[in-house]
């Protein structure tokens, strides 16, 4: 064989083994771009609940501070911090032995001044019979009328000061003044207290308050008593019903927005100062075309538009949407899209229009 057939030999198996390992045009392929992963869902139509959705604050329907109104030396604190209290129901309780005594000390001057007084009308009686027999002059009857009155004032104003001793003896007893729970206490027994010092924050959770800032342009839709949806994130988005209580009447200059109060009934597991979302019912729209909230770019300039990435041959291009009324799962386009358009969920901020991208699983 000659040297040129031989090496048309060794040529053939490589070739083959180019060929088994899928050459130029294999490798061509292995190296082509591929698209962006996206999730997508589909334009839909349905109908949507008009509905405001706020975000505010719950709070206690009313919240105090109990102080001590007398000095004294806390001697028992008879309720803790989450413990319920009815309306009346003793909290704490203070040395009351001053006050006793003074109360007593009033008591033994309303008896003298009681005395006194049966003494002057006394007086005045046998003034008023020497006057008849003329026993007695002008003068001297006068004088006996005026000790009569005299004994009177006397008498009243130590009745006063009976009922202020009885009245300060009574503050030694630290009472509920409302039906609620202790939120906190700041003393402890053995403290001398001045008059005023705080000793317990009490909350009446009895109902509790959501209150949110509503922009003016919805101030014609929110009514008292309209319907409300309260969700508590803190409490694995528990939700519960209440209403529209009051519509603060002036809308704030500077923020443009007025405040909504919103009731919902109190338990164990709603404290005040929890942060909460809540959704006004004010209407409802019909057969309305419908995205999901993930599939908008919004800057928040505007809250009426956005933009989102529809998917047309493979690519994703950007449209610009005119929106509607908004729920927690849906969101009304006006103007953008068409039903059966395939929009992309949660957009990556790497894709642009006109990227190609790769299908994932299509979410409803």
């Amino acid at each position: 064989m000659t040297k040129s057939g031989l090496v048309l030999l060794h040529a053939i198996p490589a070739a083959l083994v180019l060929a088994a390992c899928g050459g130029p045009a294999q490798t061509a392929a292995v190296d082509k771009p591929k698209g962006v992963p996206v999730t997508t869902a589909p334009v839909e139509t349905r109908d949507l609940d008009d509905a405001l959705l706020l975000t505010g604050t719950l709070r206690a329907r009313a919240q105090v501070q109990v102080v001590a109104e007398v000095q004294a030396r806390l001697l028992r604190v008879l309720r803790d911090e989450g413990m319920r209290v009815a309306a009346g129901e003793t909290l704490a309780v203070l040395d009351a032995t001053d006050y006793r005594l003074s109360l007593d000390r009033a008591k033994a001057a309303l008896a003298v001044a009681e005395a006194n007084k049966a003494h002057a009308v006394a007086e005045r009686e046998r003034a008023d019979n020497l006057l008849k027999t003329g026993g007695i002059t002008d003068k001297d009857h006068l004088s006996a009328q005026v000790a009569l009155q005299v004994a009177e004032a006397q008498m009243a104003q130590v009745r006063a000061e009976v009922a202020i001793a009885a009245q300060q003896l009574a503050r030694t007893e630290i009472k509920a003044p409302f039906a609620g729970r202790v939120a906190k206490r700041m003393a402890d027994a053995g403290t001398m207290l001045a008059n005023g010092t705080p000793l317990f924050t009490l909350v009446d959770d009895g109902v509790l308050e959501f209150r949110a800032s509503v922009p003016s342009a919805d101030y014609g839709k929110v009514h008292v008593g309209a319907a409300v949806d309260v969700t508590v994130d803190a409490l694995g988005r528990r939700s519960v019903k209440g209403k529209v209580a009051r519509v603060t009447p002036l809308v704030e200059e500077r923020t443009r927005s007025f405040e909504v109060v919103v009731q919902i009934p109190g338990s164990d597991e709603l404290v005040g100062g929890l942060f909460a979302r809540a959704s006004v019912t004010v209407g409802k729209v019909t057969s309305v075309l419908v995205v999901p909230p993930a599939a908008l770019v919004r800057d928040g300039s505007d809250p009426l538009s956005a933009q989102a990435f529809v998917v047309v041959s493979g690519k994703a291009e950007r449209k610009k949407v005119t929106l509607g009324v908004e729920t927690p799962d849906a969101i009304q386009v006006k103007d953008g899209l068409k039903a059966g358009d395939v929009v992309v969920l949660d957009p990556p901020v790497s894709l642009s229009s006109g990227a190609p991208v790769e299908l994932q699983a299509a979410r409803k």
